[in-house]
C-alpha cells in the first residue's frame, strides 16, 4: 500500500493541510487491515475504487463508508478492511479549526463516524464529486478541489479557532486559559461542537503524534527519554496512552508501520 501528500495553493494552506492519495502496490501479497491512527484533523474521501469498510475500536462499529463521505475525528484508531485490487483512494485533509465551516455542521456528530458528503447539504458538492470521479489525474483532482474552494472560501474566516488550537496544543490546560481569556467551560463547549472531542482528548492526540513522529524519525527509541519529552508521569503511563490511540506498544508499532509510509501504512494483525 503506498500513501502520499501533496501541499495545496498557497492561498488554500490556512485550511488544507494537505491532499493525499492511497493505492495499492504490486508488491501487496495479500488482503488486509489497515489500522489509521487518529490525527486530530477531518478528511474528505473520494473513493475511486470500492469504499472501505471502517472498523471503529472506540464505539465496535462495522460501518462500509459511501463512496464520497467526510471522516470525522476518531477518538482512537480505526481499521480499515481494504479489499485487494480496489484500493484507490484521493484524501482532502482539513485543520481542525476550519472543519467545522466547511462542513457546515456541528462536528461531534462526526466524531467515530463517516457520513456521506451529499448529506452535508453544500453547494456543489455532486458537480464537484463528478469532478473528481471523472478526471483521469490527480491534477485534474486537485484542481476541481482547488476551484470549488476558491469560489466558496469567502465564507470562512480563516481566524476563527486557528490561533485558540494553536496555542492549546502547545501550552498546559491552564496557562492556555489564562492566555485564550476564555473559561474551561467555554473552551469545551467550543472543542466539542467545533472539533467533535474534548480539550483534554484532543491534546493526547497531538502528543501522540509527536511521539509517533520521533519514533519514525529515530530522535528518539528509548521508551523512558520519550515519556520525560513528553510529560508523561512514567514509562507505564506512555505506554497505556500509547496503545490507546494505536492498539500497539510503541515497539510493535514500529515493527508494523509502512518504513516510508504515512500512518496510514499501518497493517493491523
Amino acid at each position: 500500500m503506498k500513501f502520499q501528500y501533496y501541499k495545496p495553493a498557497i492561498h488554500l494552506q490556512h485550511f488544507i493541510a494537505y491532499y493525499w492519495t492511497l493505492n495499492e502496490e504490486e508488491s501487496d501479497q495479500q488482503v488486509g487491515n489497515y489500522r489509521f491512527v487518529p490525527d486530530g484533523m477531518v478528511d474528505w474521501v473520494f473513493h475511486l475504487g470500492m469504499p472501505w469498510q471502517c472498523n471503529f475500536s472506540n464505539t465496535k462499529s462495522h460501518t462500509t463508508t459511501p463512496r464520497f463521505h467526510v471522516f470525522g475525528q476518531i477518538k482512537n484508531y480505526v481499521d480499515l478492511d481494504i479489499s485487494r485490487g480496489d484500493l484507490n483512494v484521493f484524501g482532502v485533509k482539513f485543520y481542525p479549526w476550519m472543519a467545522h465551516q466547511i462542513c457546515s455542521a456541528d462536528m461531534h456528530y462526526l466524531t467515530d463516524n463517516s457520513i456521506g458528503l451529499d448529506d452535508l447539504g453544500l453547494p456543489g458538492i455532486k458537480t464537484l464529486s463528478e469532478k473528481i470521479i471523472g478526471s483521469k489525474t490527480l491534477e485534474g483532482r486537485i484542481r476541481a478541489i482547488e476551484n470549488y474552494f476558491s469560489n466558496v472560501m469567502t465564507d470562512f474566516n480563516s481566524d476563527h479557532l486557528g490561533m485558540v488550537f494553536k496555542s492549546f496544543e502547545h501550552l498546559p490546560s491552564d496557562l492556555a486559559l489564562h492566555k485564550l481569556n476564555v473559561s474551561r467551560r467555554r473552551l469545551e463547549q467550543r472543542f466539542k461542537n467545533e472539533i467533535g472531542l474534548s480539550p483534554n482528548h484532543y491534546n493526547k492526540i497531538m502528543r501522540i503524534n509527536r511521539v509517533i513522529l520521533d519514533l519514525k524519525t529515530g530522535a528518539s527509541r528509548l521508551l523512558t527519554q520519550l515519556a520525560l519529552n513528553y510529560g508523561f508521569y512514567d514509562q507505564s503511563h506512555f505506554v497505556k496512552d500509547f496503545k490507546q490511540f494505536t492498539g500497539y506498544s510503541p515497539m510493535r508499532f514500529l515493527e508494523s508501520i509502512h518504513p516510508d509510509g504515512d500512518i496510514l501504512n499501518l497493517r493491523a494483525t
